[in-house]
């Protein structure tokens, strides 16, 4: 019997040996490995944490031997993370799952062991994902916009790669992203079969307006082939537009911290930025990075970028989603705009419009009219009907037109040169900018003519640099307010640059074939010369030399270059507010003798 019990303890012993060499030579996974039930009410961008019993083969940890799939059996993709302790792994989907859908973690044949050893056998483990429980009324409704597509290849890499099919893939990632969050998504495209031309806006604009969509995401490229180090990501958002500048900082904010790419920060649209410009809902463009960088072109086509990139744009979209309630309040009203115009002249319909805001404030906000073309051709009054983003009512224009004014009080036009679309004037020193100079004694000039009793009238009152309009389009504004507003004279104020440093002084440009405009040229270049100073430059010839805007308008018109920017000392008097008053009251000064008025 005794010899019995040893035999029992003998086998007793051999047994446990045995199972624990099998045990540590084994890969088993501890927290899934059992079945233990469908996991319910995960959340849609769950990592799953799988913890193994030994250190494993690094090598092969793939996707050939971890996979997700859904409830048709296709594969999700998944990023696979060894973890620091070397026997855990951390799954994450590439792009966030569905709601209320049912997936299957798999772990499979092939993982080993550092040691070689294989797995005890496959895993598995289902989970299904939370419901979205919110109410259909409410959802946002995005408008996301692949850039360019069909013929228009957008910019082209050094290495050949085209911006359109990067736009469209990212595109597409950030749709499904915000799909599966419970947004209502519509596309401008979504294959690379468009039915406009390269530079007609408008059907993309129609595809969100129809959809009374909320947000209208661009994506796109960026390019400077001049400077191919050029490199980073940039969104831009439309001037007066609160939510679009949060909407846009938050986006970029989430887009540099997942690519880590050089943050070029947010920025108003400019003038040629016209897909800002034709949406009722709140519109973005995003310029992901450089095509002509080569190095970031090629890392805007890997799927690690583009994943990334698309989480990130669809996450600042889910995080400005209570944006969509705040819209409908934060305008109180937009009064009438009225204009008045002679028949036969030409008016553009403004691009902004005063809109009181709920806490009393006034903002002028960008409008869509439902018209392009405005008939002067015939007596009456016409109204004009549009929509800005944020006021559920139409926004209205009411336009005069009649016969001209027996107005005897003189009108004069007064145009500060720049500052309206992509014309930005010169820059001189310490960054000095010719159309904030301009601006600013166009303004001091007139008050002191109306403070005479003149009538002014201005091609502008502020920097409109973010107007979408180009040089010539510009110029035409200005003539066609001054002849619209029949007025007597028109000064256009503006400064000069040289390559020479020591180029400087004062110079007007009229119309040598028209008395009153050399006369008026005359009598503003003496008072500017003898009130402020300057070096005199003399009259030159602006007809003879084209200048668009003695050439264009009614009224006999002149051009002022005040001083030089290129020079230190015209630079330091056209930088000082004391010197742009001076300047402003000698230009008064002139006008007023002109009109003999003192």
């Amino acid at each position: 019997m005794k010899n019995k019990g040893i035999y029992v303890l003998f086998m007793s012993m051999i047994i446990f040996i045995l199972m624990t060499f099998i045990k540590v030579n084994v890969v088993q996974a501890d927290t899934i490995y059992d079945d233990q039930g469908t996991k319910t009410n995960i959340e849609l961008d769950k990592s799953w944490t799988i913890k193994f019993n030994q250190k494993l083969d690094a090598n092969t940890v793939n996707s050939s031997c971890i996979t997700v799939t859904d409830e048709n059996g296709q594969d999700i993709g998944v990023d696979l993370n060894l973890g620091s302790d070397g026997s855990s792994i951390v799954v994450t989907p590439k792009v966030q799952y569905s709601f209320g859908k049912t997936y299957n973690l798999v772990i499979k044949d092939g993982l080993k062991g550092e040691n070689k050893s294989n797995l005890i056998k496959p895993a598995k483990m289902t989970f299904t994902t939370k419901n979205n429980t919110v109410d259909n009324s409410q959802k946002l409704t995005v408008c996301i916009d692949a850039g360019h597509g069909g013929p228009d290849l957008g910019s082209v890499s050094p290495s050949g790669v085209q911006e359109k099919d990067i736009d469209l893939s990212i595109a597409l990632k950030v749709g499904k992203i915000l799909e599966n969050n419970g947004i209502n998504v519509v596309y401008t495209r979504k294959d690379d079969n468009v039915s406009w031309s390269k530079d007609n806006l408008q059907p993309r604009f129609d595809i969100a307006n129809n959809a009374k969509a909320d947000f209208f995401i661009s994506i796109r490229c960026n390019t400077y082939p001049d400077n191919p180090e050029a490199g980073g990501t940039e969104t831009y958002y439309r001037d007066s537009d609160s939510r679009g500048q949060k909407l846009a900082q938050t986006i970029q904010d989430d887009l540099i911290k997942s690519t880590s790419l050089n943050n070029r920060g947010i920025k108003v649209g400019l003038d040629q930025h016209q897909i800002l410009r034709g949406t009722t809902g709140t519109p973005i463009m995003v310029e992901l990075g450089f095509m002509s960088n080569d190095q970031e072109a090629k890392l805007l086509t890997t799927s690690d970028y583009q994943n990334k990139s698309a989480l990130a744009i669809a996450n600042g979209i889910l995080e400005c989603r209570d944006l969509k309630n705040s819209v409908s309040t934060e305008i109180s009203s937009v009064p009438d705009t009225t204009a008045s115009i002679i028949v036969g002249r030409s008016f553009s319909l403004p691009t902004t419009v005063n809109a009181t805001m709920s806490d009393g404030s006034v903002k002028k906000v960008s409008v869509v009219w439902n018209s392009t073309t405005v008939d002067t051709s015939k007596e009456g009054v016409f109204t004009y009907e549009g929509a800005t983003n944020g006021y559920a009512k139409n926004v209205r224009l009411i336009l005069t037109v009649g016969t001209k004014s027996s107005d005897t009080v003189p009108v004069i036009c007064i145009d500060p040169g720049h500052g309206l679309g992509s014309d930005t004037g010169a820059t001189g020193i310490n960054n000095l900018q010719e159309d904030d100079v301009t601006l600013a004694v166009g303004l001091k000039a007139g008050k002191i003519l109306e403070n005479h009793g003149v009538k002014v009238v201005y091609t502008r009152t502020e920097d409109m640099r973010s107007t979408p309009m180009d040089v010539t389009s510009s110029l035409q504004r200005r003539c066609d307010i001054s002849n619209n507003a029949n007025a007597k004279y028109f000064v256009s104020i503006h400064n000069n640059s040289a390559d020479a440093e020591s180029a400087s002084g004062t110079e007007t440009w009229d119309n040598p074939g028209n008395e009153e405009s050399s006369n008026l040229a005359q009598n503003v270049q003496n008072s500017i010369v003898q009130e402020v100073g300057m070096y005199d430059r003399g009259l030159k010839d602006g007809y003879g030399r084209g200048l668009y805007v003695i050439k264009n308008t009614d009224a006999p018109a002149i051009l002022i270059e005040l001083g030089f920017l290129s020079n230190n000392g015209d630079n330091a008097k056209l930088a000082s507010d004391e010197y742009q008053q001076k300047f402003a009251q000698a230009i008064a000064d002139g006008i007023l003798k002109t009109l003999g008025m003192q």
